[in-house]
C-alpha cells in the first residue's frame, strides 16, 4: 500500500508541476498576456501543489531560504522608514522564485529522473505552441531582419523559454531522438534569431560551448564540436551576406556600429548612472531603481547590505550545481540543466533588470529543477541513511 501511496504521490506532483509549466509557457503568447483565466489556472496548480505537499510532508529546511527571509525582512523594516523595498521589482520576483523552489524541493522527494523528463518534455511541446504562433501571427511574410525596431516586445522572456527548450532537447532528448531533437532545436533556434534577442543569441553561444567541452564525453567528438563552432563562426564573420545578416541586422539591429547608446539600447547610460550616484546610496540603497543589469540594480535599490545577499542567491543554483556535479552518476543530468540555465538567466541578468529572478515566467524552470534537485538528493540520502541503519 506505501508502495503504492508513493507512486499515487509522484504522479500527482509531476502533473500538477506540467500543468503549471505549460500555463505559465503559454502567457508568452501575445493574445493570453494578463489573462486573468490563464493566470489563476497557473497560480492555482502551483498553489494547489504546495498545499498537497506540505499536507503530505511538512519538513522544510530553513537553510535554503536563510537569504530571501532576511531580504524580506530587510525590505518590511526600511520600508517602515522611507519606503519602496517592498514596492520595488525585484521583491515579487525573488519571492516567486522562492516559492518555486520551495514546491521543487518537496515534489522532488518523491521524483526522478523520468518524472523530470516528462516534465521537460511537456516544457517543449508548450514553448512549441508559443514559437509557432509568434511565427504565424507576428513574423510570417514580414521583413524581421531588416527592421530597426523589434517585432515582439516580449522577445528575451520568450527567447530564454526557447533556450530552455533548446537545453532540455540536447540534454534529454537528443540521444534517443536525433532527428525531432535536431528539427525542434532549428525551430526555436530560427524564432530567437528573428526576435533579435541578443542576449539569448550571446548565451546560446555560451551554451553550445559549455555542453561541448563539459556535457560531450568522448575526446574527439569535443573536438570535432570546437571546430564546427570555430567554422560557424568564421563563415558568418567572412560571407558578406551572413555578416551583415548577423552582426548588422541581429548583433547591431540596423544601427550605426559608432552610435553606442543605439546599439545596447541606451544600456551605458544605465551604467553612467549606476557609477555616478551608487556612491551615495551604497550601504542600504534607494529602495528600488530600475537598472537595465541586474547586479547594478540590486545594488543600487538595496545597497550592500541588502544587495550582496541578493547577488549570493542569484547565484545559489549555479553553486549547487557545480557542488554536485561530480558526486553521483545519476546527479549530472540534473547539474548539467541546473548549471546551463544558471549561466543562462545570469548572463541575461547582465543585460537586464531582473533576471535570474524574472520577469514573468523567463526564469521559473531554472528555480524548479534546482528545488527537484535538492528534493531527490534529499530522499537518496535519506535511504542511504536508513541502509545502514
Amino acid at each position: 500500500m506505501g508502495g503504492m501511496t508513493l507512486i499515487k504521490r509522484s504522479s500527482l506532483y509531476r502533473d500538477l508541476i506540467i500543468l503549471g509549466c505549460v500555463l505559465c509557457n503559454l502567457t508568452q503568447i501575445p493574445t493570453l498576456y494578463n489573462n486573468r483565466i490563464l493566470s489563476l489556472g497557473y497560480s492555482g496548480a502551483w498553489f494547489l501543489l504546495l498545499i498537497v505537499m506540505i499536507l503530505h510532508d511538512h519538513r522544510i529546511k530553513i537553510q535554503y531560504f536563510i537569504i530571501p527571509v532576511f531580504f524580506d525582512i530587510y525590505c518590511i523594516i526600511l520600508s517602515l522608514g522611507k519606503g519602496g523595498y517592498t514596492s520595488s521589482d525585484l521583491f515579487r520576483p525573488i519571492n516567486l522564485c522562492t516559492f518555486i523552489l520551495l514546491i521543487g524541493i518537496l515534489a522532488g522527494r518523491f521524483l526522478d529522473e523520468a518524472n523530470l523528463q516528462k516534465i521537460s518534455g511537456a516544457f517543449i511541446l508548450s514553448a512549441l505552441i508559443v514559437a509557432i504562433y509568434l511565427y504565424f501571427d507576428i513574423f510570417r511574410g514580414v521583413d524581421w531582419a531588416g527592421t530597426g525596431g523589434y517585432l515582439y516586445g516580449a522577445k528575451n522572456s520568450a527567447g530564454q523559454i526557447f533556450l530552455t527548450a533548446i537545453i532540455l532537447l540536447i540534454l534529454f532528448f537528443m540521444e534517443r531522438y536525433k532527428i525531432i531533437s535536431i528539427v525542434l532545436c532549428s525551430i526555436f533556434c530560427a524564432l530567437i534569431i528573428m526576435m533579435k534577442s541578443r542576449s539569448t543569441l550571446l548565451t546560446l553561444v555560451l551554451i553550445t560551448v559549455y555542453i561541448v567541452l563539459f556535457v560531450i564525453k568522448k575526446p574527439l567528438y569535443k573536438a570535432i564540436g570546437m571546430c564546427v563552432i570555430s567554422i560557424i563562426a568564421i563563415i558568418i564573420l567572412t560571407d558578406d551576406s551572413l555578416y551583415n545578416l548577423y552582426v548588422n541586422q541581429i548583433m547591431l539591429n540596423n544601427k550605426d556600429i559608432n552610435d553606442f547608446s543605439a546599439i545596447t539600447s541606451d544600456r551605458d547610460i544605465h551604467y553612467e548612472f549606476f557609477a555616478r550616484y551608487f556612491g551615495q546610496y551604497w550601504v542600504v540603497g534607494t529602495g528600488g531603481t530600475y537598472l537595465e543589469a541586474m547586479p547594478l540594480a540590486v545594488l543600487m535599490s538595496y545597497g550592500i547590505v541588502g544587495g550582496i545577499p541578493v547577488l549570493l542567491y542569484s547565484l545559489f543554483p549555479l553553486y549547487v550545481g557545480i557542488k554536485n556535479i561530480n558526486k553521483r552518476k545519476d546527479y549530472r543530468i540534473f547539474c548539467h540543466i541546473i548549471i546551463s540555465l544558471g549561466i543562462v538567466m545570469w548572463v541575461n541578468g547582465i543585460f537586464e533588470e531582473q533576471s535570474p529572478f524574472g520577469p514573468g515566467a523567463k526564469c521559473y524552470f531554472l528555480w524548479l529543477v534546482t528545488g527537484i534537485f535538492i528534493g531527490y538528493k534529499e530522499k537518496k540520502k535519506k535511504k542511504e541513511m536508513e541502509r545502514y541503519e
